[in-house]
């Protein structure tokens, strides 16, 4: 499951959680081909080649099940499909999650 809580500052109140979306862009390739482009090039140079700019939405909490998928489809008015990834960004805590063939959410972990 994937858990996005809000966060709390005295000065500030609630802080949103930000959701952002990245759409595969027109550009063809493989999904294991695509993961392989994730590992070689890195995160951020992958969003760039390979996806539209994010799609981004607020939320308080979420938590994902099962129909976490259709909530996102329904939030961003979208259909959501295998090889597009989500930002779950809170406070200063920011994941990152691939959408993989089985319907998953694949955490990507950026490597220093």
């Amino acid at each position: 499951m994937i858990y996005c809580t809000l966060y709390y500052t005295k000065s500030e109140g609630i802080l949103m959680a930000a959701i952002q979306l990245y759409k595969r862009n027109s550009e063809f390739i493989d999904l294991s081909n695509l993961v392989e482009e994730l590992s070689n090039l890195g995160l951020t140079d992958t969003l760039q080649k390979y996806y539209n700019k994010p799609l981004e939405k607020e939320a308080k909490s979420i938590v994902a099940g099962p129909s976490f998928l259709q909530f996102l489809n329904k939030l961003f008015q979208i259909q959501v499909t295998t090889g597009d990834i989500i930002n779950l960004e809170s406070g200063n805590h920011s994941k990152y999650y691939m959408l993989s063939a089985t319907g998953t959410w694949d955490e990507i972990i950026k490597l220093q």
